[in-house]
């Protein structure tokens, strides 16, 4: 009867060991539907918002004028104003534990700053990339920044103020500025 029980623990040891959390990608339409969205859809352009949603939260990155995180969280698929939520994509699943994740997203906080938003070349669509590829080795899809690599092609159709200072976030009441004493492990 022992080694019966002993068995069953080290089974519950091995699939605490294996389990693995799904990270998704949840994207959102910047512009209102019409009839310039939908040509934009046809050739493959559209100017999206993303999050990445693992453990039950989505994070995303925002620009502001501090010198402190742009990355907050919030419940899944909610998005930040003036957003619709388009549609979620399974990435992958990570194999690394809660500690680990919350180390992973810990270190990302510290390197997306605020202050270092740009459209074209550091703006949430690079922040999700960047997430998939740390939790499950792998970046979100291109299509999701196109816009903005097309605008690193034909910066003198964008005005310069929108470079710099176009994505300013507003966490809706329900997101929270990550920071590790914000996020708990369970």
């Amino acid at each position: 009867m022992n080694s019966r029980k002993e068995n069953q623990n080290d089974n519950e040891t091995l699939i605490s060991k294996e389990q693995k959390f799904p990270v998704f990608l949840n994207v959102y339409d910047m512009l209102p539907r019409g009839k310039i969205t939908d040509l934009g859809y046809m050739i493959g352009v559209g100017v999206f918002h993303s999050g990445v949603e693992v453990l039950n939260k989505e994070y995303n990155f925002g620009g502001h004028e501090y010198d402190s995180t742009g990355v907050f969280y919030m419940n899944p698929k909610l998005g930040p104003p003036n957003v619709r939520f388009k549609e979620s994509f399974l990435i992958g699943y990570t194999s690394m534990d809660k500690e680990e994740i919350k180390n992973v997203i810990d270190e990302l906080s510290m390197e997306w700053r605020g202050n270092s938003y740009n459209l074209l070349s550091r703006n949430c669509n690079h922040f999700s990339s960047e997430l998939c590829s740390r939790l499950v080795g792998k970046p979100a899809p291109n299509w999701i920044n196109r816009a903005a690599r097309l605008g690193t092609f034909f910066p003198c159709i964008l005005e310069s103020s929108w470079i710099m200072n176009s994505m300013v976030v507003v966490p809706e009441p329900q997101s929270t500025y990550y920071s590790k004493e914000t996020v708990k492990t369970k």
